[in-house]
């Protein structure tokens, strides 16, 4: 089988080249056709929008020029672990996978191919990762022992990528010392799925927490209301059962002055979604609100509606920007040598730089400590 046909989706985005300028290559791993997460992130946009702006970074200017290129996750793990395999040479340094299932091939495969790894799905500390946004288990086991709550459960959506993220979610925070108990998946084959794994849910008698691996209903999650809609039916949302959205932990929500019509038109749902603890990425603005700002300065050449758009957007600009900002950090630290991908696991940190709709910290931890 070809390679081209193995990796289904591979772009190659803008690319803009000088005399005397060297190239660092950056291959944008994830599965882009899998969910509305993604489908919806328009992830060629985005990286674009970051090179565009690299370009006119005095402090990135001094170094390389970036090009950037796509390369899909297929939506089946044992195919993605395949494919994976496949994509040497693509890029000095990965961003990606997002899928958490992926991380240790994806890691052991980067030391391999002596290239760098930026991957948002690694949950796991104890793999080689230069993490571009803080770690979604830290975060998750930082709320829950801030509220004490010590039992939790886990619900997926009826997917490969989302009941694989379920179980890599809950390994993760049980290997931080939380009990995590049941691990279950909303079964598609009758209607009662949302209600079996809710009841589920119910029957341990112990978990009122319940991370939600599947897309926002807030962008397009249809999972995400059978599921809330369910447990309102069920009397949960009543008894005082929390609902922890995974996904929200990859990208910045959308919370400064904005309503959201599929709420404030629906009383029922808007009810079941009280019972939602959204935990997300700060921002400065809304990302719709910069979404339309970059359409109208014509940086975004698209006329979609900013509604329509996944705002993981915004999380593929910053980690684009994010590595760049690694390997300059690198280069200045070598004298100026050639920056190989593996060197970018010793970044130091200790840059700032202005992200898709926030200004992005690194306090020198090599990873974006104050994310979120």
């Amino acid at each position: 089988m070809q390679l081209a046909s193995l990796l289904g989706l591979s772009i190659w985005l803008l690319y803009i080249k000088d005399v005397g300028a060297a190239t660092f290559k950056l291959a944008l791993v994830g599965p882009w056709s899998c969910d509305p997460l993604f489908s919806r992130a328009m992830p060629v946009a985005a990286a674009n929008l970051a090179l565009s702006r690299l370009r006119t970074d005095s402090y990135l200017s001094r170094g390389y020029w970036y090009d950037v290129k796509l390369l899909n996750e297929d939506c089946s793990v044992s195919k993605a672990l395949t494919e994976l395999g496949e994509m040497e040479g693509y890029g000095h340094a990965y961003i990606g996978p997002f899928n958490p299932t992926l991380c240790h091939a994806a890691s052991l495969f980067a030391q391999h191919w002596e290239a760098g790894l930026a991957s948002p799905g690694c949950l796991d500390a104890d793999w080689l990762n230069l993490p571009p946004i803080t770690s979604p288990a830290k975060v998750l086991i930082t709320v829950l022992r801030f509220f004490r709550w010590a039992h939790v459960a886990v619900i997926s959506a009826p997917t490969d990528l989302w009941e694989s993220t379920g179980e890599e979610v809950a390994s993760a925070l049980r290997a931080m010392g939380l009990p995590i108990d049941p691990v279950v998946t909303m079964e598609t084959k009758n209607k009662g799925g949302a209600r079996d794994a809710l009841n589920e849910i119910r029957q341990t008698n112990k978990a009122k927490v319940v991370i939600m691996c599947m897309s926002s209903i807030l962008i397009g999650g249809e999972h995400q209301k059978e599921l809330l809609l369910a447990a309102l039916d069920m009397g949960m949302v009543a008894d005082g059962y929390i609902f922890i959205p995974y996904d929200a932990l990859l990208y910045a929500m959308p919370y400064q002055d904005i309503t959201f019509p599929l709420l404030t038109n629906n009383t029922q749902l808007r009810h079941a979604y009280s019972a939602v603890l959204t935990v997300t990425m700060a921002s400065d603005e809304s990302f719709y609100e910069t979404f339309r700002q970059a359409q109208i300065t014509r940086e975004i050449r698209s006329a979609i509606s900013a509604t329509e758009v996944s705002p993981l957007f915004g999380t593929i600009f910053n980690m684009v920007y994010f590595v760049a900002k690694s390997v300059e950090e690198r280069r200045q630290a070598g004298g100026g040598h050639w920056v190989t991908g593996s060197q970018l696991f010793n970044s130091e940190g200790g840059f700032d730089f202005k992200g898709f709709n926030q200004t992005l910290r690194d306090p020198g931890t090599t990873a974006l400590g104050s994310l979120i």
